[in-house]
């Protein structure tokens, strides 16, 4: 008769597709609930498997396995707590107090640019309760290794004893010849071992470089900024790559007066393909001035690509462009043009030096008159 009971008990869970122990009335929300109190009128608790650290790192978890809990109950590390998987790595839910306080690792920056022309990736690592005297090891994936020297995760070493560590040349990126636009690397942490406690991976465990293209041809192609009457269409072109995501690209106003920054404009969209593998694209610029003012181009890493002005010489005191002296345009719309001309490159070619200066009637999101790109 027991038996036909319990046979029919799991009969009825199943049809339910819900499991109580200890009540047969369990929550709807729930696939499992459990009772706290006993038949005997008693109380009890749940407990979770109880292991130490190297038997919880016997688990073959994977990131399927995420949600996982276990107690961690381990004399010899002073470490007693509940740990849950998180996908990556084991994470502290809750540590009682005799436990020591453990080591946590994650990355200073969360975001930073660079040029594949600056081989050596280097990371910096904030580093809490660090021990006075046991080390860390923390490993490093990246997303993808295709441009990249390394085809595998890194280790990287940490001293005892240090709050923040620069590990240099973690990574170094290979600096090839093909124009593929600005791409991103993401480096997780995604295991540490040693330092004090169960040492964990902090918030900030994810860092995302963006590589900046040095194979990018992109230039100033068509500067408008003064003309007869009330200016009219004030504007800057480049010109460069077709196929380049110009976000993080900037354009800087500097004053020929004191060499400050007057204003500035993010550049954003794609530059889109109109003659041998090139485009433009125009930015609208209120407020340029007729006298030596300075224009600067600058790409997402900060570094200045171009610096040029018109009626005079301007050494930027500030800003990215801070210490340098600008290039004199050989021409200005001094005095002002007709409306509907500008400062524009004219020739055959397709980089910066191949074409000249002239002043013609202006072509917005086109190439210039006379202009010719190969």
């Amino acid at each position: 008769m027991k038996v036909f009971y319990f046979v029919l008990a799991l009969v009825s869970c199943s049809i339910q597709a819900q499991v109580g122990i200890g009540t047969t009335t369990p929550s709807p929300a729930s696939m499992l609930e459990i009772s706290s109190e006993s038949s005997d009128g008693g109380f009890r608790g749940l407990m979770p498997p109880r292991l130490t650290v190297v038997q919880r790192d016997l688990i073959p978890v994977t990131a399927n396995d995420a949600g996982l809990l276990i107690f961690i109950n381990d004399p010899f590390a002073s470490i007693y707590g509940l740990q849950v998987f998180n996908g990556n790595f084991w994470e502290n839910v809750y540590l009682l107090q005799n436990s020591v306080q453990p080591t946590a690792v994650d990355f200073t920056l969360t975001d930073k640019s660079q040029s594949e022309g600056i081989a050596e990736i280097n990371l910096e690592f904030n580093i809490a309760n660090p021990s006075a005297t046991n080390g860390l090891s923390v490993t490093v994936a990246a997303s993808s290794f295709q441009d990249l020297n390394e085809s595998t995760s890194q280790v990287v070493v940490i001293p005892a004893g240090v709050s923040v560590y620069n590990a240099t040349a973690v990574y170094s990126l290979l600096d090839d010849t093909i124009t593929e636009g600005n791409e991103q690397i993401q480096f997780t942490i995604t295991n540490i071992s040693g330092g004090s406690g169960a040492p964990t991976i902090g918030v900030n465990s994810v860092f995302n470089l963006t590589v900046i293209d040095n194979d990018v041809k992109i230039w100033i192609n068509e500067i408008h900024y003064d003309n007869v009457g009330g200016d009219v269409n004030e504007r800057i072109e480049i010109a460069g790559s077709a196929g380049i995501d110009l976000t993080g690209y900037r354009i800087y106003h500097y004053n020929g007066t004191g060499g400050t920054i007057l204003s500035f404009k993010s550049i954003s969209g794609i530059i889109l393909e109109i003659a041998g593998g090139l485009g433009v694209k125009n930015i609208p610029f209120a407020g340029l001035q007729n006298d030596a003012e300075a224009i600067a181009l600058v790409d997402p890493a900060g570094s200045v690509i171009q610096f040029l002005s018109y009626e005079g010489l301007v050494t930027a005191t500030e800003g990215p462009a801070a210490g340098m002296t600008s290039t004199l345009l050989p021409i200005s719309e001094d005095p002002a043009v007709a409306i509907g001309m500008s400062l524009q490159l004219t020739g055959l070619g397709n980089t910066y030096n191949d074409f000249n200066w002239a002043i013609l009637p202006d072509t917005v999101d086109a190439i210039n008159s006379g202009q010719t790109f190969n």
